[in-house]
């Protein structure tokens, strides 16, 4: 099993890249946020872990540039039903920390993405409300974060993965709002 690749980056694909590791070129499947991070030439070094499917007689090899995005994955594909391309589909649309509050808050919405069925989702909330603990994920932000002001910009409608990324950089440059505050501010960059 390979625990990490350091190389160079030789093509960026849309859902992969291939890695020049010592003059040997790897496949390495990414999320589109880690893909976005990965330019020709760069020099990346990435997190793998490798599926084989031996029915289809395949190995392949997938890539994080964080320890929180592939334990993420790990707890996804765990959920029956959940296969690396669904559980990479659904990390390149939410973040580890996106995806922690929408499975602790039961958010149905933001763990939507093309394939991933009602039944599915419920699945998935259901098997991993009680592992989410288990991510090591940095939840400063997630305690800091208002929740009133979450909670009213849900009720007006927002969508909660954007709600909460919008506090949360509206707290990372000004930390010391207050709930109102925090609301017209967001209400403004929404």
């Amino acid at each position: 099993m390979i625990g990490n690749l350091r190389g160079i980056v030789d093509e960026v694909c849309s859902d992969h890249i291939i890695l020049n590791v010592n003059d040997v070129g790897y496949i390495v499947y990414l999320s589109a946020k880690t893909l976005s991070a990965c330019s020709i030439g760069s020099r990346v070094k990435l997190l793998i872990d490798t599926y084989a499917n031996s029915r289809e007689n395949v190995t392949q090899l997938y890539g994080f540039i964080s320890k929180e995005e592939q334990q993420c994955l790990r707890l996804l594909v765990k959920v029956s039903g959940v296969s690396y391309k669904t559980a990479m589909s659904i990390l390149s649309k939410l973040t580890p920390e996106q995806l922690f509050l929408a499975i602790i808050n039961e958010d149905k919405l933001a763990l939507k993405v093309s394939g991933l069925g009602l039944k599915l989702i419920n699945r998935i909330i259901t098997e991993l409300n009680g592992k989410v603990s288990k991510l090591e994920i940095n939840n400063n932000h997630f305690h800091s974060i208002s929740e009133d002001a979450l909670s009213a910009l849900i009720n007006l409608g927002y969508e909660r993965t954007k709600a909460y990324d919008t506090i949360k950089k509206i707290e990372d440059e000004s930390p010391n709002l207050d709930t109102k505050d925090i609301i017209r501010m967001a209400l403004k960059t929404i």
